[in-house]
């Protein structure tokens, strides 16, 4: 169903970008049609377009898709981050199935619940930063673990977890785990912003605060997982926060600070940035 939906929003993509200006309607969707990274790369309408050296496009994009009830670690952005363009974009679509009652029977539908849509490097580099920060490491091809010479290095820049296993099948052999052929942790949509350690987290919040489409992403994030923020801050950070919005909260415990906060403020998360 993923796919799907991945599928349509390219369509209707195209439908917006032709009512847009349609007589001079210069850009439109080309759809991927091998295995590769991408799904869509933004193109000169009417213009011969090479995949290979990038010819005739502006930009490409990854579309993901979650479905909130499902195991998240069915989304994963594990690109290595030199292969994105600076202008490559990151689309995700999380979707629920909805009811609907009609007259013989009781059906479903896939419903877009929310979205987000970004640069796909600043996200790249947010994962990257806390991969580094819980222990994790990334191969050089002056040291790789097989051994490869460094002009021909296939393995460079490959997410090794803290225990040295490869977390992608092409990270190098002599790093596979014991019983499969590869960790497969890294990039998972919403794991990857976890944080477990101070270091982790003062990470997280430096990111956070001077990036906008990683702000963004978390915000995204955050906003469909709420436990993931209660998580990731501290009592102390929503205290913080509850008081620089001249709340009392004495006496309260975490998540009831948490709910007066929302009520008080619906851009909090702006404000959230902000603490160090």
């Amino acid at each position: 169903m993923g796919s799907l939906l991945e599928a349509l929003w390219g369509f209707y993509t195209n439908q917006v970008l032709l009512k847009v200006d349609p007589e001079s309607y210069a850009y439109e969707l080309g759809w991927f049609s091998d295995h590769g990274y991408n799904d869509f790369a933004c193109v000169l309408k009417d213009t011969e377009w090479n995949s290979d050296t990038r010819f005739g496009e502006l930009l490409r994009i990854e579309a993901k898709s979650m479905n909130v009830l499902a195991d998240e670690s069915k989304g994963h952005f594990d690109e290595l981050i030199d292969r994105l363009g600076n202008e490559d974009l990151l689309l995700i679509l999380i979707w629920t199935w909805e009811t609907v009652n009609t007259a013989i029977s009781q059906q479903v539908y896939p419903h877009i619940l929310d979205y987000f849509i970004g640069k796909a490097q600043s996200v790249a580099f947010l994962r990257d930063a806390l991969h580094l920060a819980r222990g994790g490491s990334f191969v050089d091809r002056n040291s790789c673990p097989d051994g490869c010479a460094p002009v021909i290095c296939k393995h460079h820049g490959e997410p090794l977890n803290a225990n040295g296993t490869r977390e992608r099948l092409s990270g190098p052999n002599s790093c596979r785990a014991a019983n499969v052929s590869y960790a497969a942790n890294f990039g998972g949509l919403v794991r990857m912003i976890k944080t477990d350690s101070d270091s982790a987290r003062q990470e997280f919040r430096r990111i956070r605060a001077s990036d906008d489409a990683v702000h963004n992403y978390i915000s995204f994030i955050h906003r469909n997982y709420p436990d993931e923020e209660v998580n990731q801050y501290l009592a102390k950070d929503w205290k913080i926060l509850a008081h620089n919005l001249g709340i009392q909260t004495v006496g309260l415990p975490k998540k009831e600070i948490i709910n007066l906060i929302k009520k008080r403020s619906s851009n909090y998360r702006d404000q959230l940035r902000l603490i160090s």
